[in-house]
């Protein structure tokens, strides 16, 4: 038996619903919800595929997508987990927002927030855990807010969920 729990699927590399996309990147910094959210700044926006290994890339490098990572005040917690989770946001190639996340610069200023996180997912009959969001840091989900541009997206920290390949 596999025990789980579904929430809203974030950005991936199917089809995007075009509703719910526009419903969360509308409406400024979000303040006075009970959604977990903070401020910070970018680390590093790089190649979906080559993250972290230069400082300066083509738009040809980014033919496989994007990653913005963030750095959060003082090791904020989003969720009570034993683990920090790292705030990223990852795309693959030709997805909405795509453009923003790559005209963002390490030091702007970002709000995150959490909009969505794995759920534990155990295979009774296995008796293994598939997804156990303890030790797995992969699945989640973020909205960003650019104070400069005015302009959100959101998506997955990582290119696998928790429990994934």
């Amino acid at each position: 038996m596999l025990i789980a729990l579904v929430s809203v699927a974030p950005i991936s590399a199917g089809a995007v619903d075009e509703g719910l996309h526009d419903y969360i990147v509308s409406g400024g910094p979000w303040t006075g919800l009970s959604i977990p959210c903070t401020k910070g700044t970018v680390r590093e926006v790089a190649p979906r595929l080559t993250g972290g290994e230069g400082n300066s890339y083509t738009k040809a490098d980014f033919a496989s997508g994007v990653q913005v990572s963030f750095k959060l005040a003082t090791r904020y917690k989003f969720v009570n987990i034993p683990h920090l989770i790292d705030p990223a946001v990852v795309h693959y190639q030709n997805e909405p927002e795509n453009a923003l996340m790559m005209s963002e610069k390490p030091g702007d200023a970002v709000q995150v927030c959490l909009i969505d996180y794995p759920t534990p997912q155990y295979d009774a009959k296995h008796k293994q855990w598939i997804c156990n969001p303890d030790t797995d840091a992969r699945g989640y989900d973020f909205r960003v807010y650019d104070y400069k541009r005015h302009r959100a997206y959101y998506g997955s920290n990582s290119e696998h969920g928790c429990g994934g390949a």
